[in-house]
């Protein structure tokens, strides 16, 4: 994505993107060869410390503490990740509120030399599609239900971030038939599922369950109806009633983290040890993805394992990160520090490690 801003993008930087500045600089210190690790005639350059991207991202407010202080992988990549969203963010919006400005001006003129065309502009500002009151749409669901469909009014501008790593995920609530009940269209009977779409730039799953010690088992129980006890209706009636979350959309790269912190009050944090059996390829299962158009051109689809990011550590509250990464189609190198390393084989990557516990799973679509 970098190399792509650099080479196809005719970009000014300036201060409102100064995280994009800096990462780019940072990639400008590596060069391309294709020559595999155990080949090179030479020693590996010595490594240095990125201190630009580190300035940069001490500007971001949530980034104020960085120096000195551990990071947990997963939240810093989740800063990460959404710094450099919104900085792109920021310039489309900018580049989208120019090209209307200049749309209003050129209507403008255009209304000067034809009395007509101020209506037809002003029309064209009235109007909309209906989708921004928030009251959401109507969908009909498998044997022609109705599924009442709202998004979770998170950002809407679509960004490269979004665009790689953007999972979108429908949260449907089912709710049970009761008698002398309506509908929000005035029919009798069961009321339509309701269906709530969020946008993720990754899948948390949950290993701790004891039923739990692979990834498919893993997304199977992410994406498993939950009964949720205790609703109140809009008749006072307390039930039961079901929420499920399937996939709708899935990115070209998917990034799986498994949640290996638990909390209690009697023990506070503690990790979550065990191993969990993860595949070279990935098959997403057509069970966890909705019934929807979009959804179906996902279905059966299959990703390639290209990064693992392992925790070291008994605890918690510390340790250390190592990284394995694909480099080519067949070497892995692994990285610990400044230390760069080849791998036998894949099995080093798949295979149970007593030092480590993998943390965080990158995969690319086939």
């Amino acid at each position: 994505m970098l190399w792509s801003i650099k080479e196809n993008v005719a970009f000014s930087f300036n201060t409102t993107t100064p995280l994009l500045e800096a990462l780019i600089q940072f990639m400008h210190e590596f060069r391309h060869d294709s020559t595999s690790l155990a080949q090179l005639e030479t020693e590996l350059d010595e490594p240095f410390v990125p201190e630009n991207v580190y300035e940069a991202l001490r500007k971001k407010n949530v980034f104020n503490t960085l120096r000195g202080q551990q990071e947990d992988a997963n939240e810093f990549m989740d800063y990460l990740i959404n710094a450099i969203h919104e900085e792109m963010a920021n310039v489309i919006l900018t580049q989208q509120q120019q090209r209307h400005q200049n749309q209003n001006q050129k209507q403008a003129e255009n209304a000067n030399a034809e009395p007509n065309a101020s209506m037809r502009a002003s029309s064209i500002e009235t109007s909309s599609d209906g989708d921004g009151d928030g009251t959401g749409w109507l969908e009909v669901g498998p044997k022609n239900k109705g599924v009442l469909v709202r998004d979770s009014g998170q950002s809407t501008i679509e960004t490269p971030i979004n665009r790689i790593f953007g999972v979108t995920l429908r949260s449907t609530l089912s709710v049970p038939q009761v008698a002398g009940s309506e509908d929000f269209l005035g029919h009798a009977g069961k009321p339509p599922q309701s269906s709530n779409r969020e946008s993720l730039q990754w899948l948390p799953l949950n290993v701790s369950s004891d039923t739990v010690d692979t990834i498919e088992e893993a997304l199977d129980e992410l994406f498993a109806p939950e009964t949720i006890e205790g609703h109140t209706n809009t008749l006072g009636q307390i039930m039961n009633i079901k929420k499920q979350y399937l996939l709708e959309k899935v990115p070209p790269v998917l990034v799986l983290y498994l949640k290996r912190l638990l909390f209690s009050h009697k023990e506070g944090a503690q990790k979550v040890h065990k191993f969990i059996e993860y595949p070279e390829v990935l098959t997403l299962s057509p069970k966890w993805f909705t019934r929807s158009a979009e959804a179906s051109k996902y279905k059966n689809e299959k990703y390639k394992l290209c990064s693992v990011i392992y925790h070291h550590g008994m605890h918690a509250s510390g340790g250390h990160y190592t990284c394995d990464i694909l480099r080519s189609a067949s070497e892995w190198l692994r990285f610990d520090d400044g230390d760069i390393g080849c791998l036998s084989s894949i099995d080093d990557v798949l295979d149970e490690k007593k030092d480590r516990t993998a943390y965080i799973l990158f995969y690319t679509i086939c």
